[in-house]
């Protein structure tokens, strides 16, 4: 699942085809392929899926140290 988040605008619309889709609070999902490559050329919206998964910490291991 793709989502699309517009800041600036919080109705924002957009065509795919000849047909009008439209943000609903700043925020569009899908997982249709035309969708997520129309919505990739808009510069008022941003893939914020993909920036999640980037930032998510790796998971870090500690050594014990051993006593002697």
């Amino acid at each position: 699942m793709a989502r699309f988040e517009s800041p600036r605008y919080k109705e924002l619309g957009f065509y795919v085809g000849n047909e009008y889709r439209k943000f609903s609070g700043g925020i569009y999902d899908t997982d249709d392929a035309e969708e997520i490559a129309v919505l990739s050329g808009i510069s008022d919206c941003v893939r914020v899926d993909e920036a999640e998964e980037a930032v998510k910490p790796a998971r870090t291991q500690t050594k014990a140290k051993s006593k002697e």
